[in-house]
C-alpha cells in the first residue's frame, strides 16, 4: 500500500502515470511520498532553500551533519575510500575545490584505473549556480562549462549520470569484455542495493532513495526516474552509505525522520553531505 507523507499545509497532490504522488499545486515545503520502499523527496525551488555541500576531515554520521548544522534535511553525497578516507570525488563550496580526488594517491596510482582516470575525474556531479539573477541546479560532467552567464557556486561529483542517460560504463563503473560479460561493477550497479539518488525537474530537486529493505539496481531506478519524468537525475554514493535525516512534520510519527542503510541497520560514517536548510 502507497503511504503518503506530505509536508504540507493545504494542498491537492495529484498521481503521476506511474503511480506516485508529485508536487502539490500550492506546495511551498520539502514532500515526501513512497512507493513500493522508495521514498520521493521534492525540494521546491518556491521556497529558496539553502543548498550546499558539508564536507569533515574525519569520516562522520550523516545525523551528527544533521544536528551540527541544524539543516532541514541531509544526505550523504560524495565517494570516498574507505581504507584511507580520501575523497574520490570532486567538492567546491562557494567557487573552491576544497575536496580533490587527485590528491587521493592510492587512486591516482592504482593501475587498473589508469587508464580511466579521465574518465573518472570528469563524472557526473550536482551543482548550484548563480546565474545573476537566480539560483539554478544542474547535472553534467565535471568538465562541462556552466550555463552562459552562471557561475559554479557549489557542486559535488559522485555519478553515474542515471538519466535521460544511464551513463554506467562511459563513466568506468561498469566494464564488460568484447563477449559482453560484465568484469567490472564497482559500485554494485547491476545488483540490487540501497540507492541515493538526486534529480531535477522544472527547477525542483528531487531526491529518491531506496532503502535496505527495498533494494533496487541502477538501470531500475533510471525506469524510476522515466516514469517521474525528470528532466535529469544522477546518483549519489549508495549501499550502506545510503543516509537520510529530516527534520519533518509536527506528526510525531515522522518526527527527525531518519533512513539509515547499513548491513546492522546502524549507519556508516561519511565523508561528504548535501544539506538543505
Amino acid at each position: 500500500m502507497k503511504k503518503s507523507i506530505t509536508m504540507l499545509c493545504l494542498a491537492l497532490c495529484f498521481v503521476s502515470a506511474a503511480g506516485f504522488a508529485l508536487a502539490a499545486t500550492c506546495a511551498k515545503k520539502i514532500e515526501i511520498t513512497t512507493n513500493n520502499g522508495l521514498y520521493i523527496i521534492k525540494i521546491p525551488k518556491e521556497k529558496n532553500y539553502k543548498v550546499y555541500p558539508y564536507v569533515t576531515k574525519l569520516l562522520t554520521f550523516n545525523k551528527d551533519v544533521f544536528e551540527k548544522t541544524d539543516a532541514e534535511l541531509v544526505i550523504n553525497a560524495g565517494y570516498f575510500d574507505p581504507n584511507n578516507h580520501k575523497t574520490s570525488s570532486y567538492v567546491v563550496i562557494d567557487g573552491q575545490t576544497i575536496l580533490d580526488p587527485t590528491t587521493n594517491k592510492d587512486l591516482m596510482t592504482n593501475k587498473e584505473v589508469a587508464p580511466h582516470l579521465k574518465t573518472i575525474l570528469n563524472r557526473t556531479e550536482f551543482r548550484v549556480l548563480d546565474c545573476g539573477d537566480e539560483t539554478k541546479y544542474d547535472i553534467a560532467a565535471h568538465n562541462t562549462r556552466p550555463h552562459f552567464r552562471c557561475k559554479i557556486v557549489h557542486s559535488i561529483q559522485a555519478g553515474p549520470m542515471i538519466y535521460p542517460d544511464l551513463k554506467l560504463s562511459r563513466e568506468y563503473f561498469v566494464a564488460k569484455d568484447k563477449d559482453g560479460k560484465v568484469t567490472r561493477d564497482s559500485i554494485t550497479a547491476l545488483k540490487k542495493c540501497a540507492r541515493t539518488i538526486i534529480g531535477l525537474k522544472d527547477g525542483d530537486i528531487y531526491i529518491i532513495i531506496a532503502n535496505i529493505y527495498h533494494k533496487r539496481t541502477l538501470p531500475e531506478m533510471y525506469k524510476v526516474c522515466k516514469d517521474l519524468n525528470l528532466d535529469k537525475a544522477m546518483n549519489f554514493d549508495g549501499g550502506g552509505s545510503t543516509s537520510l535525516n529530516y527534520k519533518g512534520t509536527d506528526n510525531p510519527q515522522y518526527k527527525n525522520f531518519e533512513i539509515i542503510s547499513d548491513k546492522k541497520a546502524s549507519a556508516r560514517k561519511l565523508k561528504s553531505f548535501l544539506v538543505i536548510k
